[in-house]
């Protein structure tokens, strides 16, 4: 990875810092800071001793952040002393290299989606994102597409069925009951399951449906359905109560055979 890009997470990190403490009514204190730019930025490590060199490069140009104390009076936290800013107007955060070279990366990865629901709003989404980023930005991001290479998202799969995505998405938000009709294997009659839809699980190169058997009589597994074994989909006039039960758990027990 070019190694610029180390100084665009700083600038990023900075950015958000300051954003933060502008929008903050009261001192911050250290660890409730660096909470909150983990969070934002999906940072794995963040100390203390790094904060507060960001918060020193911030006074020094010309931001006044102050090192207050909380109201336990035992702790000191941060803030932007905005009575005494004179006027300065924080701009907005723009783009930067790192976050276009990541959702290009993003956007290869999901070329397998091609006509479908899901890159009709990512190449909108990029539309709007390169209508105002400067010319010589985008330059910059496309000798950034010469460090990486994305190959196993042949489109071919999903782009001839452009609307299944779309209608099992559609039927996992409003909790609605689907019958599922599978393709005829050599010797047995299509396969069809009544089922309550859970979520479409991307495992490159394949995407399958979780789901849980509609059917008393079909008992309580998962099962995860490879979407290329499904011939159709039927959307029934029935809803269902979501089971307690988080997605990943329902995945460590799903059948081995399932893909």
């Amino acid at each position: 990875m070019p190694r610029n890009f180390a100084r665009h997470e700083q600038f990023l990190r900075i950015f958000a810092l300051l954003d933060i403490l502008a929008n903050a009514r009261q001192p911050i204190d250290d660890q409730s800071l660096i909470a909150a730019l983990k969070e934002r930025l999906g940072l794995a490590n963040l100390s203390s001793r790094t904060l507060r060199r960001d918060c020193d490069f911030l006074c020094s140009c010309g931001f006044p952040v102050d090192h207050s104390p909380l109201a336990d009076g035992r702790k000191y936290g941060w803030q932007l002393a905005k009575d005494s800013v004179n006027g300065r107007k924080i701009p907005a955060e723009p783009l930067t290299l790192l976050e276009l070279a990541a959702f290009m990366l993003g956007r290869d990865l999901l070329g397998r989606f091609r006509n479908t629901v899901l890159w009709t709003g990512i190449e909108s989404l990029r539309h709007k994102i390169e209508r105002d980023v400067p010319a010589a930005l985008l330059q910059r991001l496309e000798d950034v597409k010469r460090v990486f290479l994305v190959r196993g998202s042949d489109p071919d799969p999903h782009s001839r069925r452009p609307r299944l995505i779309s209608a099992l998405s559609a039927a996992i938000t409003d909790f609605q009951e689907i019958e599922v009709e599978e393709h005829a294997e050599a010797g047995r009659p299509p396969a069809r399951h009544r089922l309550h839809p859970y979520r479409l699980v991307i495992d490159p190169p394949l995407v399958g449906l979780l789901a849980l058997p509609a059917k008393p009589g079909d008992g309580e597994a998962p099962v995860l359905i490879d979407i290329e074994r499904i011939k159709a989909v039927t959307p029934l006039d029935a809803t269902f109560q979501p089971r307690p039960v988080e997605a990943e758990k329902l995945l460590d027990i799903v059948r081995p055979a399932a893909f």
